[in-house]
């Protein structure tokens, strides 16, 4: 199966936010606590500066990315996947689409220290940790 992206627009940012929210912010409130202003604000900046896009499967919208096009590498700033469509075998799909976007790049991305089951995920998917930070990992992989 595969999965096209669907570039979002300003009418998409709650269902983007109704996304990120309930993935996101029980290891957001581990980490430094959630405060709902702050995650609001970074949520409306990033949406627009980066690459926002809904993952989509025969019309249905999976979850959504944000990514950033460099120079060196594509970077993944954020990939959400509804809990009904995981472990379907799409996720790797949708990491080979983005990577696919700046081929010979490596792709990168930060997986938080507590989100131990995406850490295995990316890492069961050929991505290596080549750097610790104090909450997260810095994660590549090579095409």
């Amino acid at each position: 199966m595969q999965v096209a992206l669907l570039p979002a627009v300003e009418e998409d940012k709650s269902d983007i936010w109704n996304m990120f929210v309930p993935a996101m912010k029980p290891h957001i409130e581990k980490i430094w606590g959630w405060e709902e202003n702050w995650q609001t604000n970074e949520f409306n900046s990033r949406f627009f500066e980066l690459n926002t896009s809904f993952i989509v499967l025969n019309e249905n919208k999976l979850g959504y990315v944000q990514y950033s096009l460099n120079d060196a590498d594509t970077y993944l700033n954020m990939v959400i996947m509804s809990p009904n469509y995981q472990g379907q075998s799409l996720g790797n799909n949708v990491l080979s689409k983005i990577q696919g976007l700046q081929e010979g790049k490596p792709l990168r991305l930060r997986c938080f220290h507590v989100n131990e089951r995406a850490l295995k995920f990316y890492k069961e998917n050929g991505f290596s940790v080549i750097e610790s930070e104090e909450n997260c990992v810095l994660l590549e992989r090579h095409t």
